[in-house]
Protein backbone atom coordinates (compact mmCIF):
# COMPACT_ATOMS: atom_id res chain seq x y z
CA UNK A 1 0.00 0.00 0.00
CA UNK A 2 1.01 3.78 -0.68
CA UNK A 3 0.44 7.33 0.38
CA UNK A 4 -1.33 9.18 -2.55
CA UNK A 5 -1.68 12.69 -3.46
CA UNK A 6 -4.30 14.60 -5.32
CA UNK A 7 -5.47 18.37 -6.06
CA UNK A 8 -9.07 19.16 -5.89
CA UNK A 9 -10.63 21.57 -8.59
CA UNK A 10 -13.91 23.20 -8.30
CA UNK A 11 -16.21 26.28 -7.32
CA UNK A 12 -16.52 27.85 -4.14
CA UNK A 13 -19.36 29.59 -2.60
CA UNK A 14 -21.00 31.02 0.46
CA UNK A 15 -22.79 27.19 1.49
CA UNK A 16 -18.85 25.37 0.63
CA UNK A 17 -16.91 23.92 -2.63
CA UNK A 18 -17.77 21.49 -5.39
CA UNK A 19 -15.23 19.38 -6.85
CA UNK A 20 -15.22 19.13 -10.19
CA UNK A 21 -12.13 17.44 -11.02
CA UNK A 22 -9.10 15.90 -9.42
CA UNK A 23 -5.58 16.13 -10.52
CA UNK A 24 -3.00 14.05 -10.06
CA UNK A 25 0.68 15.87 -9.88
CA UNK A 26 3.62 13.41 -10.60
CA UNK A 27 4.70 11.94 -7.55
CA UNK A 28 7.08 8.93 -5.55
CA UNK A 29 4.69 7.28 -2.80
CA UNK A 30 5.99 4.65 -0.34
CA UNK A 31 3.39 3.78 2.82
CA UNK A 32 4.54 6.43 4.96
CA UNK A 33 4.58 9.51 2.36
CA UNK A 34 3.81 10.88 -0.93
CA UNK A 35 7.03 13.28 -2.31
CA UNK A 36 5.88 15.64 -5.44
CA UNK A 37 7.56 16.44 -7.99
CA UNK A 38 6.44 19.71 -9.56
CA UNK A 39 6.82 20.36 -13.27
CA UNK A 40 6.21 23.94 -13.83
CA UNK A 41 4.78 23.99 -17.50
CA UNK A 42 2.54 20.96 -16.76
CA UNK A 43 1.02 23.23 -13.27
CA UNK A 44 1.10 26.70 -15.51
CA UNK A 45 -1.06 24.38 -18.29
CA UNK A 46 -3.48 22.95 -15.59
CA UNK A 47 -3.98 26.69 -13.83
CA UNK A 48 -4.36 28.29 -17.13
CA UNK A 49 -6.99 25.38 -18.40
CA UNK A 50 -9.31 25.51 -14.89
CA UNK A 51 -9.18 29.21 -15.23
CA UNK A 52 -10.43 28.86 -18.76
CA UNK A 53 -13.70 26.41 -17.64
CA UNK A 54 -13.65 28.84 -14.12
CA UNK A 55 -12.38 26.39 -11.67
CA UNK A 56 -9.94 27.04 -9.01
CA UNK A 57 -7.79 24.64 -6.51
CA UNK A 58 -10.28 23.95 -3.73
CA UNK A 59 -8.52 21.94 -1.77
CA UNK A 60 -6.12 18.89 -1.31
CA UNK A 61 -6.76 14.56 -1.40
CA UNK A 62 -4.04 12.52 0.23
CA UNK A 63 -4.70 8.74 0.85
CA UNK A 64 -2.52 6.28 2.64
CA UNK A 65 -2.80 2.59 4.02
CA UNK A 66 -4.65 2.02 7.59
CA UNK A 67 -2.95 3.83 10.38
CA UNK A 68 -3.93 5.16 13.89
CA UNK A 69 -2.85 8.86 13.36
CA UNK A 70 -4.69 11.35 11.05
CA UNK A 71 -1.97 13.89 9.40
CA UNK A 72 1.63 13.18 9.54
CA UNK A 73 3.69 16.72 9.52
CA UNK A 74 5.06 16.53 6.35
CA UNK A 75 1.30 16.44 5.11
CA UNK A 76 0.08 19.66 6.80
CA UNK A 77 3.10 21.23 5.74
CA UNK A 78 2.28 20.20 2.40
CA UNK A 79 -1.79 21.51 2.82
CA UNK A 80 -0.64 24.89 4.38
CA UNK A 81 1.47 25.42 0.88
CA UNK A 82 -1.46 24.78 -1.45
CA UNK A 83 -3.79 26.45 0.94
CA UNK A 84 -1.36 29.57 1.26
CA UNK A 85 -1.25 29.37 -2.65
CA UNK A 86 -5.02 29.48 -2.74
CA UNK A 87 -5.20 32.13 -0.62
CA UNK A 88 -2.99 34.24 -2.41
CA UNK A 89 -4.89 33.55 -5.74
CA UNK A 90 -7.99 34.58 -4.58
CA UNK A 91 -8.50 35.45 -0.93
CA UNK A 92 -12.18 34.64 -0.12
CA UNK A 93 -12.75 31.68 -1.95
CA UNK A 94 -9.31 30.28 -0.93
CA UNK A 95 -10.67 30.22 2.78
CA UNK A 96 -12.94 27.26 1.79
CA UNK A 97 -9.40 25.19 1.12
CA UNK A 98 -10.37 21.80 2.44
CA UNK A 99 -7.65 19.22 2.79
CA UNK A 100 -9.87 15.46 1.94
CA UNK A 101 -8.20 12.19 3.30
CA UNK A 102 -9.24 8.96 2.27
CA UNK A 103 -8.27 6.04 4.05
CA UNK A 104 -8.97 2.35 4.64
CA UNK A 105 -11.88 1.57 7.53
CA UNK A 106 -9.81 0.56 10.72
CA UNK A 107 -11.18 -2.88 12.62
CA UNK A 108 -13.55 -1.74 15.31
CA UNK A 109 -14.76 1.28 13.70
CA UNK A 110 -18.21 1.47 12.84
CA UNK A 111 -18.37 2.38 9.30
CA UNK A 112 -19.85 0.77 6.37
CA UNK A 113 -17.72 -0.48 3.80
CA UNK A 114 -13.59 -1.05 3.55
CA UNK A 115 -12.89 2.77 2.92
CA UNK A 116 -13.84 5.99 3.80
CA UNK A 117 -13.50 10.05 3.28
CA UNK A 118 -12.32 12.71 6.09
CA UNK A 119 -12.42 16.29 5.52
CA UNK A 120 -10.66 18.70 7.29
CA UNK A 121 -9.32 22.44 7.27
CA UNK A 122 -6.39 24.23 8.87
CA UNK A 123 -6.12 26.26 11.30
CA UNK A 124 -5.08 29.95 11.00
CA UNK A 125 -2.48 28.66 13.59
CA UNK A 126 -1.11 26.22 11.37
CA UNK A 127 -1.16 28.12 7.76
CA UNK A 128 0.74 31.32 10.26
CA UNK A 129 3.06 28.98 11.50
CA UNK A 130 4.02 26.95 8.01
CA UNK A 131 3.90 30.24 5.59
CA UNK A 132 5.98 32.80 8.26
CA UNK A 133 9.03 34.23 6.76
CA UNK A 134 12.38 32.52 6.70
CA UNK A 135 10.04 29.24 6.88
CA UNK A 136 7.55 27.51 8.31
CA UNK A 137 8.36 27.15 12.51
CA UNK A 138 8.04 23.78 12.82
CA UNK A 139 9.81 20.61 10.77
CA UNK A 140 8.64 16.95 10.99
CA UNK A 141 11.04 14.62 13.80
CA UNK A 142 13.13 12.05 11.71
CA UNK A 143 12.25 9.24 14.26
CA UNK A 144 8.14 9.94 14.72
CA UNK A 145 6.37 11.62 11.20
CA UNK A 146 3.63 12.07 14.07
CA UNK A 147 5.68 14.88 15.86
CA UNK A 148 6.84 17.81 14.97
CA UNK A 149 9.68 19.45 16.18
CA UNK A 150 9.56 23.77 16.25
CA UNK A 151 12.67 25.82 15.11
CA UNK A 152 15.40 26.99 17.74
CA UNK A 153 13.65 30.67 18.55
CA UNK A 154 10.24 29.08 18.56
CA UNK A 155 7.76 26.90 21.03
CA UNK A 156 4.73 25.36 21.06
CA UNK A 157 2.42 26.47 24.21
CA UNK A 158 0.40 23.25 25.29
CA UNK A 159 -2.26 23.32 28.25
CA UNK A 160 -0.11 26.55 28.83
CA UNK A 161 3.35 24.75 29.16
CA UNK A 162 6.20 25.36 26.37
CA UNK A 163 7.30 22.45 24.43
CA UNK A 164 9.60 21.73 21.66
CA UNK A 165 7.01 19.21 20.10
CA UNK A 166 4.24 18.29 19.19
CA UNK A 167 1.49 16.28 17.23
CA UNK A 168 -0.44 17.97 14.39
CA UNK A 169 -4.15 17.62 16.04
CA UNK A 170 -4.47 21.02 17.17
CA UNK A 171 -3.87 22.26 13.84
CA UNK A 172 -6.53 20.77 11.73
CA UNK A 173 -10.44 21.12 12.33
CA UNK A 174 -12.62 18.12 10.80
CA UNK A 175 -15.36 19.04 8.97
CA UNK A 176 -18.12 16.90 8.93
CA UNK A 177 -20.93 18.15 6.47
CA UNK A 178 -19.26 16.28 3.21
CA UNK A 179 -22.45 14.61 1.92
CA UNK A 180 -24.59 16.90 0.04
CA UNK A 181 -25.94 15.49 -3.75
CA UNK A 182 -23.50 17.11 -6.47
CA UNK A 183 -23.01 16.03 -9.98
CA UNK A 184 -20.24 18.14 -12.42
CA UNK A 185 -20.71 18.89 -15.96
CA UNK A 186 -17.11 17.29 -16.26
CA UNK A 187 -16.40 13.68 -16.69
CA UNK A 188 -15.11 11.76 -13.85
CA UNK A 189 -13.03 9.13 -15.13
CA UNK A 190 -12.60 7.40 -18.53
CA UNK A 191 -9.66 8.92 -20.48
CA UNK A 192 -6.24 8.25 -19.07
CA UNK A 193 -5.34 10.19 -15.88
CA UNK A 194 -2.05 12.06 -16.56
CA UNK A 195 1.00 10.98 -14.28
CA UNK A 196 -0.67 7.65 -13.25
CA UNK A 197 2.56 4.77 -14.10
CA UNK A 198 -0.44 2.31 -15.38
CA UNK A 199 -1.95 4.72 -17.74
CA UNK A 200 -0.69 5.77 -20.41
CA UNK A 201 -1.67 9.07 -22.83
CA UNK A 202 -1.03 9.04 -26.50
CA UNK A 203 -2.68 9.39 -29.76
CA UNK A 204 -4.12 5.27 -29.26
CA UNK A 205 -5.56 5.39 -26.34
CA UNK A 206 -7.21 8.53 -27.49
CA UNK A 207 -8.57 7.05 -30.18
CA UNK A 208 -9.77 4.55 -28.37
CA UNK A 209 -11.54 6.59 -25.83
CA UNK A 210 -12.92 9.00 -28.21
CA UNK A 211 -14.51 5.52 -30.19
CA UNK A 212 -16.09 4.14 -27.08
CA UNK A 213 -18.00 6.77 -26.69
CA UNK A 214 -19.07 7.14 -30.33
CA UNK A 215 -20.20 4.03 -29.78
CA UNK A 216 -22.62 4.72 -26.88
CA UNK A 217 -23.73 7.20 -28.53
CA UNK A 218 -22.54 9.63 -26.28
CA UNK A 219 -22.97 13.29 -27.23
CA UNK A 220 -19.59 15.11 -28.34
CA UNK A 221 -19.92 18.03 -25.04
CA UNK A 222 -19.59 15.00 -23.13
CA UNK A 223 -17.01 13.30 -24.01
CA UNK A 224 -14.61 16.60 -24.92
CA UNK A 225 -15.55 17.50 -20.95
CA UNK A 226 -12.82 15.30 -19.47
CA UNK A 227 -10.12 17.42 -17.71
CA UNK A 228 -6.96 14.89 -18.20
CA UNK A 229 -7.92 14.71 -22.02
CA UNK A 230 -7.99 18.56 -22.12
CA UNK A 231 -4.79 18.46 -20.92
CA UNK A 232 -3.79 16.49 -23.37
CA UNK A 233 -5.08 18.18 -26.24
CA UNK A 234 -3.28 21.54 -24.29
CA UNK A 235 0.14 19.53 -24.94
CA UNK A 236 0.05 18.01 -28.06
CA UNK A 237 -2.85 19.30 -30.24
CA UNK A 238 -4.35 22.71 -29.74
CA UNK A 239 -3.15 26.03 -29.51
CA UNK A 240 -2.89 26.68 -25.64
CA UNK A 241 -3.49 30.79 -26.42
CA UNK A 242 -5.97 30.25 -29.26
CA UNK A 243 -7.55 27.07 -29.50
CA UNK A 244 -7.59 26.14 -25.78
CA UNK A 245 -9.58 29.28 -24.55
CA UNK A 246 -12.63 29.04 -26.78
CA UNK A 247 -13.06 24.65 -26.17
CA UNK A 248 -13.52 25.54 -22.60
CA UNK A 249 -15.64 28.25 -23.07
CA UNK A 250 -17.74 25.87 -25.09
CA UNK A 251 -17.81 23.58 -22.37
CA UNK A 252 -18.15 25.96 -19.34
CA UNK A 253 -21.56 27.03 -21.09
CA UNK A 254 -22.64 23.94 -23.01
CA UNK A 255 -22.61 25.10 -26.07
CA UNK A 256 -22.64 21.56 -27.79
CA UNK A 257 -23.72 23.03 -31.07
CA UNK A 258 -20.86 25.12 -31.26
CA UNK A 259 -17.97 22.10 -30.89
CA UNK A 260 -18.21 20.99 -34.55
CA UNK A 261 -15.12 22.02 -35.70
CA UNK A 262 -13.22 21.07 -32.45
CA UNK A 263 -14.83 17.68 -33.01
CA UNK A 264 -13.31 17.79 -36.53
CA UNK A 265 -10.27 17.89 -35.03
CA UNK A 266 -9.66 16.11 -32.77
CA UNK A 267 -11.10 12.86 -34.50
CA UNK A 268 -9.05 13.82 -37.59
CA UNK A 269 -5.72 14.01 -35.03
CA UNK A 270 -6.90 10.34 -33.77
CA UNK A 271 -7.64 8.86 -36.69
CA UNK A 272 -11.51 8.13 -36.44
CA UNK A 273 -13.37 8.99 -39.54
Amino acid sequence: PRSWMGAGGGAGGEEGVEVHAIYEPRQSCSSDEALIEVDQAEKARLDAIAGMLGLVQVGVMLAHPAREYAFSVNEILLAATLHAEALRKDPEKGKLFVTMKARPVLSGEEIDGVATMEAYQLTDQALALCGREGGPAFTQSKSDCRVAKVAKDCCFIIDKKESKKSTMEPFVARVFDIARPFKSPLQVGGFPIANRPTEVQNVGTMGLYLRQRKQRGEPFLQTVSDLHLLLFLGSNLLDMAVDMPVLCSKIAEGKAAELEGFQMMINCYAGID
